[in-house]
């Protein structure tokens, strides 16, 4: 499956979301400034996504403290993703999070090694590969990923959660990852027949 993947900035465009066909999923993009370099929380973009589009929204917390988020978009989300290099109590955002009868995901940077979410996996339903640094799009894949998410595989024997991936991935890399979801920003947003894209990338997950 595909997901488009945005920036919950104040200039973004929602509309843009109209010309894309075959989407499965929206994921937004959310950083508080200290997890990243940038800032660029307008929180209304998922009550606009909500409302305008029917498509599952998977927000990626890039944030120091996703707690104090929770409250403000959680009606709007279908999974709430947070990373598992935070500082805070993992165990106690998830139980928060499902305590609101929604998804969670826990995300990992390129340097997070798969050994240290083990011990999540029975509790959430997503993990997210980041394939690239947290950062902007456009940066080139990181060619371990693939082999995290062939350990992931495993694990999926005996857990029920979804395999998402994002950073990096284009037509010619998309072929080698087995995921359950690819999730794209320029890859998609940039192509001159972006539809096109998101049929191969469907293709390739």
């Amino acid at each position: 499956k595909v997901a488009v993947s945005i920036h919950a900035t104040d200039d973004f465009n929602t509309d843009i979301i109209n010309e894309l066909k075959g989407l499965d999923y929206i994921h937004v993009d959310v950083s508080d400034g200290e997890f990243t370099s940038f800032k660029n929380p307008n929180l209304e973009v998922f009550r606009i996504l909500h409302e305008r589009y029917d498509l599952p929204i998977i927000a990626h917390m890039m944030v120091v403290n996703p707690s104090e988020f929770i409250e403000q978009i959680i009606e709007f989300v279908d999974i709430f993703t947070f990373h598992k290099e935070i500082e805070g109590d993992i165990d106690a955002i998830i139980r928060k999070v499902k305590n609101k009868n929604k998804k969670v995901g826990l995300a990992i940077n390129p340097n997070t090694d798969i050994s240290e979410i083990l011990s999540y996996l029975g509790s959430i339903d997503l993990v997210l590969v980041m394939s690239v640094n947290p950062g902007g799009s456009g940066q080139k894949f990181i060619p371990n990923s693939v082999e995290k998410v062939n350990r992931l595989r495993e694990y999926k024997k005996k857990y029920n959660f979804l395999i998402d991936i994002d950073g990096g991935i284009n037509l010619k890399n998309a072929p080698e990852l087995n995921v359950d979801i690819i999730s794209s920003t320029s890859t998609i947003l940039n192509a001159k027949d972006p539809n096109r894209v998101i049929e191969s990338l469907k293709d390739s997950s």
